[in-house]
C-alpha cells in the first residue's frame, strides 16, 4: 500500500505548488488505498460475487408462495388488533408527518423513494425523518409507562 501510495504521489506531485502539501497528500492516498484493500479483503472473506436469486430458492411449483398469517386463530387476531390499538394510542403525541412516515415504512412497507414522493422531500432525508420519528415515539413511550408496560406484555 505504501509503495502504491508513493507511486501515485509521484504522479500527483506535478500539480502541487508547495512541498508542505506532499505529506498530507501521501497520507490521504495511503489511507484511501488501505481502506479499499480492507474492503476487498472482507468482501472476499464474506464470499463476494456469490449471489442467488430469490426466485431460484422458491419451490419448483407454479403456485406463488403465500405470506405467513400471524393470526392463526380469532384470539391471535384480537391480540394483534389490541397491539395495533396500543401503538396508535402511543402515536397520538407525534406530529402528523412523523405518524405518516412511520406508517408508510412499517405498515405499508413503502420504499424510501415512495415515502419521499408523498410530502415531496429528498430521498436522502427519509432515513433522517424515520430516525427522528422513532426517537419521538420512544420519548412518547417514556412519558406513558403504563402503556409501555402493556406493549411489553405483547412482546414476550
Amino acid at each position: 500500500i505504501a509503495i502504491e501510495a508513493l507511486e501515485e504521489l509521484v504522479e500527483a506531485a506535478r500539480n502541487l505548488k508547495h512541498v508542505e502539501e506532499l505529506k498530507p497528500l501521501v497520507a490521504s492516498i495511503a489511507h484511501h488505498r488501505a481502506v479499499s484493500r480492507l474492503r476487498e479483503h472482507f468482501a472476499q472473506k464474506r464470499g463476494s460475487g456469490r449471489t442467488e436469486s430469490l426466485e431460484g430458492l422458491q419451490p419448483e411449483s407454479d403456485q406463488p408462495v403465500e405470506p405467513i398469517d400471524i393470526c392463526r386463530s380469532p384470539l391471535d387476531h384480537l391480540s394483534v388488533m389490541e397491539l395495533a390499538s396500543l401503538l396508535n394510542e402511543l402515536q397520538t403525541g407525534l406530529k402528523p408527518e412523523q405518524r405518516m412516515i412511520l406508517t408508510d415504512f412499517y405498515v405499508s412497507h413503502l420504499s424510501y423513494e415512495e415515502i419521499a414522493a408523498k410530502p415531496g422531500v429528498a430521498v436522502g432525508t427519509v432515513g433522517v425523518y424515520l430516525k427522528r420519528s422513532l426517537d419521538a415515539l420512544r420519548q412518547a413511550a417514556g412519558r406513558r409507562p403504563e402503556l409501555l408496560k402493556e406493549l411489553e406484555a405483547y412482546l414476550r
